[in-house]
C-alpha cells in the first residue's frame, strides 16, 4: 500500500514538473517574441526617423490599374520575370502563405508597398490597429518578394523566402495565427485586411462619433442614389485608406414588417462578397451572387422588433448591391454546419476568367460598368479539418497565370484551375483605369453618381 502511495506521489510530481517545464518553455518563446517585437518596433521607428528626414514622399492621389499597364511590357521568353517566389511553410500556415500570393499578384496594392506610400500614412493613434506592425511586416514581405535580386529568377529552381519576420509579427497581434494549428484563408485574408486598413486610416483620431443613418419609406433611383452619398460621406469621416480605395464598396440593407408594412434601410459598407453555394448539377457564380442577394424571410426565433408595432413580427429582410469596388474579393461557402460536425460542399462554380459583367445585380445609376476580370483564387483541397491552401494568380509583370503553392511556383494555363476547389475568386473592374483617393474634400471621386 505505502508503495502504491509513493508511486502515485513519484508520478504527480514528475507530472507537475512536466507541467512547468511546459510553462516555462511557453514563458521563454513568449518572452522572446516580445523581445523579437521590440526589437522590430525599434527599427521600423529608426527608419521612420531616417525617412522623416529625408524628401517626403507625395501622397497618392490615384494609382494606375493593370488595365492601364496591360499590353506596356513585353517580355523575351528568357527574360525573368519578377515575383515568382516560393514562401516556406512555417508550420500549417498554407493559409498564410496562399493569401499573401493573392494580395502580392494584386498590382495597385504591391505597388502601393513598393513605392512605400505607407510610411506616410501610418496611423499610430488609431486604438484598433497593431499601430503599425502588421503592415510594416507586411510590406517588407512584399517589398522581399518584388525587389529579390533578377539574376537569382533565372537559376534553376524557384527562389524561396522564409517569412520569418511577418509570421512572427502578427502571431504577436493576434494569437490564433501564432501556433501551428489549422486556419482559414477566408478569416485570416479578412483580418490582415483589416489591420492594414486600420493601420493605414487616414482620419486623425480620435474619431468623431457618426451615427448611420436609417431611412424611411421607398423613393425613386435617384433620390436613393443622394442617400448612399451621403452615408458614403459620413463613413470617410472614420474610414479612409487605401484599403477602402481598393477594396470598399456599399450595399443596401432593408427591412420590411409584414405586419405594418413599415419599410426601413440603411447604407453600408461592402468589403467582400460571402455567397452560398446552391447544391445543383451545374452551378454558375452569378447564381451564387443572386443566392446572397435573396429575399430572407425572419419568422419564428428570427423575428425582427418593430418599433411601430412595439413587439417582435415576421418581416422581410433584404441586402441589395449598390457600389461594387475596384477589386472585389468573393468568398465560396463552402463549409457548413450539420449535424455531425461540418461538412465541405465540393460544387464545382463556373466562374468566368474575363467579363464578369455584374450589371443585372446592381442598380442603374453606376460610374462605370461592373465588367471584372479574374486576378487570383484561392483554393483549398482537403476536407475541414484536413486541408491544404494554395494560390493561382495572374501576374502583374507579364500577365500569365501562375500557381503559388507555399515553395512551388510554376507558370500554368489558365484552365486548369479547379473549379471544385476555388474558395476565394479575386477580381479586378475592367472598366476603370485609375483608383481613386476617396476623400470628403472631392466627392467627384467617389463611387456616386452625384449632380
Amino acid at each position: 500500500m505505502a508503495s502504491q502511495k509513493k508511486q502515485k506521489k513519484q508520478i504527480k510530481n514528475q507530472l507537475s514538473r512536466k507541467k512547468s517545464i511546459r510553462t516555462n518553455i511557453r514563458k521563454t518563446k513568449s518572452d522572446q517574441l516580445v523581445q523579437y517585437v521590440k526589437k522590430f518596433q525599434n527599427q521600423f521607428k529608426l527608419n521612420q526617423l531616417d525617412q522623416d528626414n529625408k524628401e517626403i514622399i507625395p501622397s497618392y492621389q490615384s494609382i494606375p490599374t493593370s488595365y492601364q499597364l496591360k499590353g506596356k511590357k513585353k517580355f523575351q521568353k528568357k527574360e525573368a520575370v519578377k515575383g515568382l517566389v516560393g514562401l516556406k511553410n512555417l508550420g500549417n500556415k498554407c493559409y498564410m502563405n496562399a493569401s499573401i500570393q493573392l494580395l502580392s499578384n494584386l498590382q495597385p496594392l504591391s505597388d502601393y508597398f513598393i513605392e512605400d506610400f505607407q510610411l506616410t500614412e501610418i496611423n499610430r493613434k488609431n486604438p484598433i490597429s497593431t499601430q503599425g506592425l502588421a503592415t510594416v511586416a507586411f510590406a517588407n514581405l512584399i517589398k522581399s518578394i518584388w525587389q529579390m535580386d533578377i539574376q537569382k529568377l533565372t537559376v534553376k529552381g524557384t527562389p524561396i523566402i522564409i517569412p520569418e519576420e511577418f509570421n512572427k509579427i502578427i502571431g504577436y497581434c493576434n494569437k490564433s495565427f501564432s501556433d501551428n494549428s489549422q486556419q482559414d484563408a477566408q478569416e485570416f485574408l479578412m483580418y490582415l485586411l483589416d489591420m492594414i486598413h486600420e493601420d493605414l486610416n487616414r482620419v486623425t483620431f480620435p474619431i468623431k462619433s457618426v451615427q448611420l443613418r436609417e431611412y424611411l419609406g421607398d423613393c425613386n433611383q435617384r433620390e436613393l442614389e443622394r442617400q448612399a452619398a451621403e452615408t458614403w460621406g459620413d463613413y470617410l469621416q472614420r474610414s479612409k485608406s487605401i484599403i477602402v480605395d481598393l477594396m470598399q464598396g456599399q450595399f443596401k440593407n432593408s427591412l420590411k414588417c409584414l405586419s405594418c408594412d413599415k419599410y426601413t434601410y440603411k447604407f453600408e459598407p461592402l468589403m467582400y462578397l460571402s455567397v452560398p453555394i446552391p447544391e445543383q448539377e451545374e452551378c454558375q457564380l452569378i447564381e451564387c451572387i443572386k443566392e446572397y442577394v435573396k429575399e430572407e424571410q425572419l419568422t419564428n426565433g428570427n423575428q425582427w422588433f418593430c418599433e411601430n408595432c412595439n413587439k417582435l413580427v415576421d418581416a422581410i429582410k433584404k441586402i441589395d448591391l449598390w457600389k461594387l469596388p475596384t477589386i472585389l474579393i468573393i468568398h465560396l461557402k463552402r463549409f457548413k454546419f450539420v449535424e455531425n460536425g461540418i461538412k465541405k460542399i465540393e460544387q464545382a462554380i463556373n466562374f468566368p476568367l474575363e467579363s464578369l459583367n455584374l450589371s443585372q445585380c446592381l442598380p442603374k445609376l453606376q460610374k462605370e460598368k461592373p465588367i471584372y476580370e479574374l486576378l487570383g483564387v484561392v483554393c483549398h483541397t482537403g476536407t475541414s479539418d484536413r486541408g491544404h491552401y494554395y494560390t493561382y494568380a495572374r501576374s502583374k509583370e507579364n500577365f500569365n497565370w501562375y500557381l503559388f503553392n507555399d515553395r512551388q511556383v510554376k507558370q500554368i494555363n489558365v484552365t486548369e484551375i479547379p473549379q471544385e476547389d476555388a474558395y476565394l475568386l479575386m477580381y479586378g473592374k475592367s472598366t476603370i483605369p485609375l483608383i481613386k483617393r476617396q476623400t470628403i474634400s472631392f466627392p467627384e471621386n467617389w463611387p456616386h453618381v452625384i449632380k
